[in-house]
């Protein structure tokens, strides 16, 4: 091979695995949007519970869709669209994924009866914290978020590995 066709083989390399020094590490950034998401995705769930609407949990921004909306405009503001577009399905995947498992650990049964009761107590009980604990800790931690996020922005990596958060099934 000779030595001009090795370099333009050895700059098409490394051209292709060349990020900007200000690239985001987007796994982190869909981390940090997780929880939001996934409390939208149980509220939205519970809705179809009697009374859920009116009894769901709130915090000064509302509601958990509120919540998750003003989440996402925090981790997304700035980010190239293709960039947001990769933080927001990292974030819906996980959030998706939690609530299967969640689901088929805690809801799921052949009985549709105990089905039906145990999806009012998973409602009312596991959800309701969660949703709880989500609200706490942005109100009580928003500054450390924004710093979070801050972080996440100036990392240099923006690959990501599509591995959905762990959330725990006993709370």
């Amino acid at each position: 091979m000779s030595k001009v066709r090795r370099s333009v083989l050895i700059f098409c390399a490394l051209l292709g695995t060349w990020r900007p020094a200000g690239a985001q590490d987007l796994d982190a950034l869909g981390k940090l949007l997780t929880p939001a998401y996934t409390s939208m995705s149980y509220a939205g769930l519970c809705s179809m519970e009697e009374g859920w609407s009116s009894s769901q949990p709130r915090g000064p921004l509302g509601l958990a869709i509120h919540y998750a909306e003003h989440i996402k405009n925090e981790v997304i503001e700035l980010l190239a669209e293709e960039d947001t577009v990769t933080v927001l399905k990292i974030a819906a995947d996980a959030a998706r994924s939690n609530a299967r498992t969640q689901l088929r650990a805690k809801v799921i049964t052949a009985n549709k009866a105990a089905e039906s009761l145990q999806f009012r107590e998973w409602c009312q009980g596991y959800v309701r914290d969660f949703i709880v604990e989500m609200i706490r800790d942005h109100d009580s931690n928003h500054h450390a978020f924004l710093q979070s996020i801050v972080s996440a922005k100036s990392r240099n990596a923006k690959t990501h590995d599509r591995t959905a958060p762990v959330l725990p099934l006993n709370k």
